[in-house]
């Protein structure tokens, strides 16, 4: 995926969001432009300007190759909102749980397989394959924060899976 700018990056995901057009996506367009979702860079990859939201799209670009007969609006959902709880805390620690906790406070409804794929989007102690939405989440986040570490092998890398 080729991202010409901050502003072509902030659009897509705000355009991806109003199509899936669920309960609650006014009040998380809200939060997206008020937090720094679309300012900040992810803490271990990414770590440009606008970082995070270049990162959501790489993930869900590979995702849509991947996810196979997975609903489209999960895939939107779980791709774009999966580190939505890096925008509370520098330490990525804990960041899926606080992105549910977030959509929850914004009225944004999820499916269950949706809550599982982004709440426990780095945790080992569940199944990967009771959940293709979970497995299908990780192995496109680990492919875009690879793709990144690859591309500034100096800056640092991704970590998968660490507490």
């Amino acid at each position: 995926m080729t991202m010409k700018n901050n502003t072509d990056t902030r659009q897509q995901i705000l355009d991806t969001i109003r199509t899936i057009g669920r309960p609650g996506t006014d009040a998380v367009i809200a939060y997206l432009e008020r937090s720094n979702y679309f300012r900040r860079g992810c803490y271990s990859h990414h770590k440009e300007v606008g970082g995070l939201a270049v990162h959501s799209l790489e993930v869900y670009d590979h995702m849509l190759t991947h996810a196979g007969g997975l609903p489209a609006d999960s895939v939107a959902v779980v791709a774009l909102f999966h580190d939505l709880g890096k925008t509370r805390h520098r330490d990525g620690r804990g960041h899926g749980r606080r992105s549910v906790d977030i959509l929850d406070e914004c009225g944004y409804i999820l499916t269950a397989d949706e809550r599982t794929a982004i709440g426990r989007h780095h945790d080992r102690s569940l199944d990967l394959l009771t959940c293709p939405l979970r497995r299908v989440l990780t192995a496109a986040d680990c492919h875009s924060t690879g793709a990144w570490k690859r591309a500034h092998p100096k800056r640092g890398g991704h970590r998968p899976f660490t507490r």
